[in-house]
């Protein structure tokens, strides 16, 4: 394990010694982050200052007047080395058109800004947490770090907290935003994978953070998404220019994305790798992605999709971050081999679903700017195969695809091992360099 992960641990674990919480709370726990108070937790000059703990999260009512991306407050967190940190607050809208505050963290390095028209800026868009607002990135105790893996034993937390390669953003001189997506952190149920509301809500961090003049901000902007995330950055790539303008998207970076959803769902896809816990842990994802399909469309019912012993666990989806929820349906059907009680057969599913899965999964429609999509050959929850669709999808357009796989690699792998390969293809990005394609 890298020194800088079993470092961000160990500072984060500290974090939540001093403020009196056990560790086992964390990620779930709503984390206070600083002990700060008045002026001196101000994100900069001139931000609204936000309120301390979980009423940070509490939006005032009605919202502040504004266009998306408008700005609503901010606070100041623990940063790395010759950085400052802030969680934000912002507005943004849903898929459609509703106003929503959506949670979020930025970090910038130290000193002027260097590149012309203000630094540069990656926009993190994060992978599957769960649907209950406690699961926010940003409310960890100590977010502003490089990420760490729930899957490690030195995270402290119940969810993937931090950023991949933030330290190495922030010494390229990048800016670095990361949302929390409508529903996580702030109210309202998840929107999970539903494109348009992630699209929004990731270009919005971006306009809010230009709000913070310490920043120093440009327009040019590379995203970086992990599964959902990644998902996510493929729709950004398609619909930016028509959302928000003035932003220059110079191109997506793509680890393991949920970029098949439609295919998958209806089962038009070969098996990928299997663990002992993937059926357990994707039967979680899918009834995370219902929930928040059922929020988004009111036309869906959810017994199109669900059996009764499957409404009965949504509710567990609005209690328990993903992989304590994925542990639940293990065991309660998952041991017992009953995962099918859950679902309705793939046959049965009503057509007003179908039509949502595929408006849901990109590669459809040609992107805006270069993409690049790394994959794990043994993930066992972004089947590989369904990765492969999705290139072969988006290189039927005009922009350069790169898809690389790394052999072994796992879901949760990935990000580390192909480190390299997005800090250089995004500056490569910022540099104006040709990008690479291999379709």
């Amino acid at each position: 394990m890298r020194a800088w992960l079993r470092a961000g641990a160990v500072a984060a674990l500290l974090t939540l010694v001093s403020a009196g919480q056990p560790a086992a709370a964390a990620g779930g726990a709503w984390g206070r982050g600083d002990d700060h108070g008045g002026d001196t937790a101000r994100c900069a000059p001139g931000v609204p200052l936000g309120p301390d703990g979980p009423d940070f999260y509490e939006p005032p009512s009605p919202l502040p007047d504004g266009p998306h991306g408008t700005l609503i407050w901010a606070r100041q967190v623990p940063a790395p080395e010759h950085a400052h940190a802030c969680r934000i607050l912002y507005r943004s809208t849903l898929h459609d058109g509703a106003a929503v505050a959506v949670s979020g963290l930025v970090v910038w390095p130290d000193g002027p800004s260097s590149p012309r028209g203000g630094r540069n800026v990656v926009a993190w868009a994060h992978g599957t947490v769960g649907g209950p607002r406690q699961c926010a990135p940003s409310a960890a105790p100590d977010p502003a770090v490089d990420l760490i893996d729930y899957f490690s034993y030195q995270s402290p937390y119940s969810i993937d907290v931090g950023i991949p390669a933030l330290t190495g953003f922030l010494a390229a001189g990048d800016v670095v935003v990361a949302t929390d997506y409508q529903g996580l952190g702030t109210p309202g149920v998840h929107q999970y994978v539903v494109g348009a509301t992630e699209t929004r809500n990731v270009l919005d961090s971006v306009l809010a953070v230009r709000r913070i003049r310490e920043a120093h901000a440009g327009s040019q902007t590379a995203v970086l998404g992990w599964s959902q995330g990644g998902g996510a950055g493929l729709f950004v790539g398609q619909d930016a220019s028509g959302y928000a303008r003035g932003i220059d998207l110079v191109g997506v970076a793509a680890l393991a994305p949920a970029a098949d959803i439609g295919p998958e769902l209806e089962g038009q896809v070969l098996p990928g790798p299997r663990s002992d816990s993937s059926e357990s842990h994707n039967a979680a994802l899918r009834i995370n992605l219902y929930r928040g399909f059922l929020a988004a469309y009111p036309e869906l019912q959810a017994s199109g999709v669900l059996k009764p012993a499957g409404i009965e666990a949504l509710q567990g989806d609005a209690t328990a971050c993903i992989e304590h929820f994925a542990d639940v349906i293990q065991n309660n059907v998952g041991d017992t081999h009953q995962l099918d009680t859950l679902f309705q057969p793939i046959r049965d599913v009503p057509g007003s679903w179908r039509d949502r899965f595929h408006e849901n999964t990109p590669g459809y429609t040609t992107g805006l700017a270069p993409i690049l999509v790394m994959q794990g050959t043994d993930d066992t929850v972004i089947n590989p195969h369904s990765t492969e669709q999705y290139v072969r999808r988006a290189c039927g357009f005009s922009q350069p695809v790169e898809y690389t796989t790394y052999q072994g690699a796992t879901h949760n792998t990935v990000p580390f091992v192909a480190q390299q390969e997005y800090l250089s293809w995004i500056a490569d990005r910022f540099a104006h360099r040709p990008a690479p394609g291999n379709c």
